[in-house]
């Protein structure tokens, strides 16, 4: 009786922590959409004044890919600072109707506090590749790792 309630409960377990999973990852990758439309506004504007700040969402949104499946809940946490920001400044930017990118209930549930910045997960060469870059070229947002497979 104890083995079935045990492997029941594992089994519940295993499959909720896998959802989790599958939401993170598909949080994660989301942003890119959110990131790509910012990138969208700052060509449309002609608006190079937002490069340095769309590094860092670049630089946020790289450390969540790199720590996905490894630190599930700084990932979390790194994803949800790179979609506070893009939604920060496409409000301050567009009239489109952001509906589609605003952090939902079931989203909040997994995004976690973290204390990591991400120059601890990122290596040097990583950080220094991103600030070479042309933000206001698109095929750039392809050569660093933004979204997961």
């Amino acid at each position: 009786m104890k083995i079935n309630l045990l492997l029941s409960f594992l089994f519940v377990y295993s499959f909720s922590k896998a959802q989790t999973n599958v939401d993170l990852k598909n949080f994660i990758n989301e942003n890119h959409v959110a990131i790509c439309s910012v990138q969208k506004n700052m060509l449309r504007e002609n608006n190079t004044n937002y490069a340095s700040s769309f590094k860092e969402i670049l630089k946020n949104q790289e450390a969540a890919v790199k720590l996905y499946g490894s630190d599930n809940e700084s990932s979390s946490y790194f994803a949800s600072i790179v979609r506070k920001e893009c939604l920060n400044f496409l409000k301050a930017h567009t009239q489109s109707n952001l509906d589609y990118l605003e952090i939902t209930s079931s989203e909040k549930l997994f995004i976690k506090e973290s204390k990591k910045h991400y120059s601890i997960v990122l290596s040097v060469s990583e950080i220094k590749a991103i600030d070479k870059q042309d933000v206001m070229n698109t095929q750039n947002l392809n050569s660093p790792s933004l979204t997961i497979q």
